[in-house]
């Protein structure tokens, strides 16, 4: 595990963009050190580590390399590749060396690369709370960069980091934490090892189903596309935890089977083949087969694995005892028992150290608080006068919304006034319009009605027979007259009885076909409407009605009046001919007749729209009813 997030800690190329801003050196040198650079890490990745230092050592020995944008890079990789040939002391300290020019890079991978590379090596020399300090700060800086590949690997390392530290609850908090990000990625060697540790997390909290669903995640991974046989050969041991823990002796030995295969595949001491040996040795000997568990132990003893002394001399004695050699299980045994006294000093010496070493970082924490502690006060002095100046601001800005809101509320109470006006204007216009219509109305049919019956009585009784028809079509004519004029009587009759009468007078006496709200079945008719209201509407409808007759040559007329589910209620005319006053002046006539219209429908607050077409016209007004009218009809 960490071999594979060592590959992670690569800076490329991308910081000399910001470095050489601000330090200009001369083409050649930069080009020749770029050049070495990428040969050094070409054969890094190709396992040749001493050409790769050759080319190190040549950049390095070149004048001016120090003055040179690539320089840190330089640094970096030299750094990493210290690391890969096992010299962690000089990596270490190299990397270090790379700090100081972080602040000039803008590029937040850089951080997180540098201090999540300080993190691995302070881990291996257990420098525990450092290595914590660099992992949390490269954490930080890769959600700051929002980068969820990042993220997910840090999280995995601070896994491994508490895990070793046996504090397995922050450990399955960071797992799982890792396992989110990374399966929202395509990063997929990062999803195979969030998993497999994921399973070597939870079996060792007892989460046993948790930790088999997570190997088999792996092995999934392991056996894909892009999978290969050392991913396999370190899901095994997972596999061999899950197993042993189930009972299934057969599975084991199944995969077991399949590591000896692969085992030959891999580098000799590869870690994911140590790790395989440590399994099998322990399968082999809680199996009891301690002839080949001991061919594993001696070979874990005798190479650089890694593995921890006591237990390995411990099972093999064990194993020597069973095998009839009672001398090598005493003298492992007592091996055992020295190595765990030698542990013991070395852990009491190693605290100490540690303490040494965490008191000197007190002191100079304690230095680095009291000079922030200066900063933060003259800080928190300057911020008190900004709050002044905003707090002064804030008042002036609310002074001026307060002013200027009470001069919208100003201007729109004397605009409301201003309408008010209008329409009781416009009211007062259409009630001495009616109280005329209705004087008018009274005295054709009262006077000139009743003289004209006179005088065709008069002509009837000549023998005059041709002038009385001609008076009485007259007189007809004058009744009708009248009674338009006259108010409707809507104490009497609903708006739509009334609509619908006039409709079919319209048709007798004209001879154009005009229909009320024929075929309409939704929206519905309105069932009532206030006096006014109604009024209105009806004067409206007589006069479009009238203008349609007389200018547009039409044979039908469409009258409908609906109301809608959002309250709205439409008038609409339409009829089949040619467009009203076309490309022609407005006469006086037509003039009176659309402002009567127009303060008809302000009257009522309705609005109205006209459309014209080749093959037919609309008239459409839309109105509601006002709350504050009561008499309905």
């Amino acid at each position: 595990m960490r071999t594979y997030c060592l590959h992670l800690i690569l800076l490329i190329s991308a910081f000399v963009i910001p470095l050489s801003e601000s330090k200009g050196k001369e083409l050649p040198t930069d080009t020749l050190l770029a050049h070495l650079y990428d040969q050094a890490v070409s054969l890094m990745g190709e396992g040749e580590y001493d050409s790769a230092q050759a080319c190190f050592d040549k950049a390095f020995a070149m004048e001016g390399v120090t003055g040179s944008p690539l320089y840190p890079v330089l640094l970096n990789e030299q750094a990493t590749l210290l690391f890969y040939k096992g010299e962690l002391a000089r990596s270490l300290e190299m990397k270090k060396s790379v700090l100081p020019y972080l602040p000039e890079v803008e590029d937040l991978e850089k951080h997180v690369s540098v201090y999540n590379d300080l993190g691995v090596l302070y881990h291996r020399f257990n420098r525990q709370d450092s290595s914590l300090y660099f992992y949390n700060k490269a954490l930080d800086a890769a959600r700051q960069y929002g980068d969820k590949s990042w993220i997910g690997n840090l999280n995995l390392n601070l896994a491994v980091f508490y895990f070793n530290l046996r504090n397995y609850e922050d450990a399955e908090r960071h797992i799982d934490d890792a396992l989110r990000y990374v399966l929202q990625t395509d990063d997929l060697p990062t999803t195979f090892a969030a998993w497999q540790v994921r399973s070597a997390i939870k079996a060792q909290i007892g989460k046993t189903e948790e930790a088999g669903a997570s190997i088999q995640q792996a092995w999934q991974i392991a056996c894909g596309p892009e999978g290969n046989a050392e991913w396999k050969v370190r899901c095994i041991p997972g596999m061999y935890r899950y197993f042993q823990r189930k009972g299934m002796t057969d599975s084991i030995r199944y995969y077991i089977g399949i590591g000896n295969k692969l085992l030959g595949k891999l580098p000799p001491h590869n870690i994911s083949a140590v790790g395989f040996i440590q399994t099998r040795g322990l399968a082999n000997y809680e199996q009891k087969r301690y002839a080949e568990a001991l061919k594993d132990f001696i070979y874990l003893n005798t190479h650089p694995t890694g593995s921890e002394k006591k237990s390995l001399f411990e099972k093999m004695a064990v194993c020597y005892h069973h095998l009839g050699n009672p001398q090598k299980a005493f003298a492992y045994m007592d091996s055992a028992r020295m190595w765990a006294d030698s542990l013991a000093k070395q852990e009491v010496t190693s605290q100490m150290a540690e303490v040494k070493v965490k008191y000197e970082t007190q002191e100079k924490e304690l230095e680095i608080i009291r000079l922030r502690e200066k900063v933060l006060k003259q800080e928190a002095d300057s911020l008190k006068i900004a709050l002044a100046l905003i707090a002064g601001l804030a008042c002036l800005v609310i002074i001026l919304l307060q002013q200027r809101h009470k001069r919208r509320n100003a201007e729109r109470e004397l605009l409301r006034m201003r309408q008010e006006k209008e329409l009781e204007s416009a009211r007062s216009y259409i009630e001495g319009l009616e109280e005329e219509c209705r004087h008018f109305a009274k005295e054709l049919h009262d006077g000139t009605a009743n003289d004209l019956l006179a005088l065709e009585m008069k002509a009837r009784t000549e023998k005059q027979a041709s002038m009385a028809e001609a008076i009485k079509q007259v007189r007809e004519n004058v009744r009708t007259i009248s009674h338009e004029l006259m108010p409707p009587e809507f104490e009497s009759l609903s708006l739509n009885e009334i609509l619908s009468q006039y409709a079919r007078s319209l048709t007798g006496n004209t001879g154009v076909r005009v229909s009320y709200n024929e075929g309409s079945s939704s929206p519905t008719p309105p069932d009532a409407l206030p006096q006014r209201t109604a009024r209105e509407v009806y004067r409206i409808v007589q006069e479009i009605t009238m203008n349609v007759i007389k200018h547009t040559d039409a044979s039908s007329i469409g009258i409908r009046l609906t109301r809608h589910t959002d309250g709205n209620i439409l008038l609409q005319i339409t009829d089949n001919g040619h467009p009203i006053y076309p490309n022609r002046p407005q006469t006086e006539e037509k003039g009176i007749g659309l402002r009567t219209i127009s303060d008809r429908a302000k009257a009522i607050r309705a609005t109205i729209e006209n459309q014209t077409g080749e093959k037919e016209n609309r008239f459409i007004m839309t109105f509601k009813i006002e709350s504050n009218e009561r008499e309905f009809v």
